[in-house]
């Protein structure tokens, strides 16, 4: 058998490879339902209506800078939860508030809900009950996940949504082959009341599409890209970090039984959790009769790997309006006294130009509830931790700090040529 050199071509991973175009359309109408989708096309076909269901899909298996960042936006939207916005009505508006509804959620629970979803999602969607007076007596938190608008009227109107467990339509989903089960209930309109005693309100900012699109949504590819580098990682792990690559030995008179007795014992030991990383061949003749291991092209990406984490982190972080401090990492920015002010700096700047306009929007809505009842409005703080400019301190300074500082004197000269280098030093 002659020896011949075997040539293994393989594809080298560029970043593009991972990138693909998401774009959600809102605006195909389910003709059976009469509702409109909210896709991702990325699911299995172009209508998965199931954007919601990947915006917690990033956010439970995404990137931990991601999971960061929303988490930070939900606690300063809930801040302080709701109070009154004049103290001298608190007495007036905890009934209301404290009431519980036939989940067990008062007013302060639904929006600590709201206050989640609007991070994740950008929007809140809560479902209020009317008594026979045409007062909001109860008000739910509901999963945006589980909403979906009904098709606009010949105003561009939409006056109904439909409630459902179940709208994604994913590949392999057992979700997927269940019925899909919804219910069609009037969007908010205090004026109709009497003949949609059960309504919805849908809290989002303005937009160009019905559905409030996330902030992060330009950053959806990013967030993949870090999960795809933590799988190679751990994938590496499980394999000892083997390179994978082609072991060439020498046949040496083996049987086909010891060739495959020699090949599992190697392979035991280099195949990691995920398969082997490592081809075997056998040959009648080597230049010599050591082994030859010749490593695969692009074994060596996990320093391209490196480079598209930070890339995406940083990207991350931009699409949350954030800064890399919040998301766990240091960066230079505005500092008044160390790094725990620079974090305060950097904070308040968040809560200032991210999550106060989201809280806005809940708040506004929850208002809306409150104008029906003839009730007082309600109000948010989120308080920021109070940045502590340093203070020197008389055991930080040296003598001669303080001698100029409380006493106006000039520094001891304690060179050689002092005449009197033990002049004595006022008592501080």
């Amino acid at each position: 058998m002659d020896n011949k050199e075997i040539i293994i071509k393989t594809i080298t991973i560029n970043k593009e490879n991972f990138l693909n175009v998401y774009n959600p359309d809102q605006q195909i109408e389910n003709t059976s339902t009469g509702t409109l989708s909210f896709n991702t096309g990325i699911y299995g076909n172009k209508t998965d209506d199931a954007f919601p269901d990947l915006c917690i899909d990033l956010y439970i298996n995404g990137a931990a800078a991601h999971q960061n960042l929303v988490n930070l936006k939900a606690g300063l939207i809930l801040g302080n939860n709701l109070q009154a916005e004049d103290d001298s009505n608190e007495a007036t508006l905890t009934p209301f508030i404290s009431h519980r509804n036939k989940s067990g959620d008062n007013l302060k629970a639904v929006y600590g809900k709201l206050s989640q979803d609007m991070a994740l999602f950008n929007a809140g969607v809560m479902q209020v009950v009317y008594n026979r007076e045409g007062q909001i007596a109860e008000v739910y938190h509901v999963g945006c996940q589980n909403f979906r608008y009904g098709k606009p009227n010949k105003y561009g109107q939409i006056e109904f949504g439909y409630l459902s467990p179940n709208w994604a339509n994913i590949a392999n989903s057992r979700a997927s082959k269940g019925v899909k089960d919804f219910v069609k209930i009037r969007m908010f309109d205090p004026t109709a009341w009497k003949k949609y005693p059960v309504q919805l309100m849908y809290c989002k900012s303005y937009g160009y599409t019905h559905y409030a699109i996330p902030s992060y949504t330009s950053a959806i590819n990013w967030i993949l890209i870090s999960r795809e580098i933590a799988d190679f990682h751990k994938n590496n792990i499980r394999s000892n970090f083997f390179l994978g690559g082609m072991l060439t030995q020498k046949k040496g008179g083996m049987s086909d039984d010891q060739i495959a007795e020699n090949a599992a014992a190697i392979e035991q030991v280099y195949k990691g959790g995920q398969g082997r990383k490592v081809l075997l061949s056998y040959v009648e003749d080597l230049i010599n009769d050591a082994p030859k291991f010749e490593k695969f092209q692009g074994d060596d990406q996990d320093k391209l790997f490196d480079i598209l984490n930070q890339q995406a982190f940083q990207s991350i972080v931009t699409a949350h309006n954030a800064y890399t401090i919040l998301a766990g990492s240091d960066s230079k920015g505005s500092d008044l006294g160390g790094d725990s002010n620079k974090l305060i700096t950097n904070l308040s700047a968040f809560n200032y130009l991210v999550a106060e306009n989201m809280k806005t929007i809940l708040v506004g809505n929850i208002n809306r509830i409150m104008e029906v009842n003839e009730l007082p409005p309600i109000v948010v703080i989120t308080e920021m931790p109070k940045i502590t400019i340093p203070v020197q301190q008389p055991e930080d300074l040296t003598v001669n700090e303080r001698r100029e500082m409380i006493f106006g004197l000039p520094e001891i000269d304690n060179s050689e040529n002092n005449v009197a280098p033990t002049e004595e030093i006022p008592t501080v």
